[in-house]
């Protein structure tokens, strides 16, 4: 079997386990979000996780990468949540800020 492949398949597998990991500590959630949060979480760790890498750790090895592919898929969705009620809360103001900056500097 191809090495690259085994090391894919093996990124994989640590994105999935990361997303299912939180779903052992969750109590009364449905089963059908259970799927929806492992999907998610799986998604945004096949997605993010290798953007991350190729910022920040170009170098790294296989394990390396399934690491951070494991903790993407675990603490990504909770992340994810976390920056939505920021920009919920506080994003507008954020905006007019920078616009304000943007609009002052064309302006000059």
């Amino acid at each position: 079997m191809d090495p690259s492949l085994i090391q894919r398949i093996w990124i994989m597998m640590a994105a999935v386990a990361g997303a299912i990991m939180p779903m052992t500590f969750c109590t009364g959630t449905t089963q059908g979000r259970a799927v929806v949060r492992v999907l998610g979480g799986t998604l945004l760790a096949v997605f993010l996780a290798p953007a991350l890498e190729k910022r920040f750790l170009m170098d790294a090895d296989s394990e390396v990468r399934a690491a951070l592919s494991f903790l993407v898929g675990c603490f990504g969705l909770n992340v994810a949540v976390i920056v939505q009620r920021v920009l919920d809360t506080s994003g507008e103001d954020f905006l007019n800020r920078l616009a304000r900056r943007i609009v002052g500097r064309a302006e000059k």
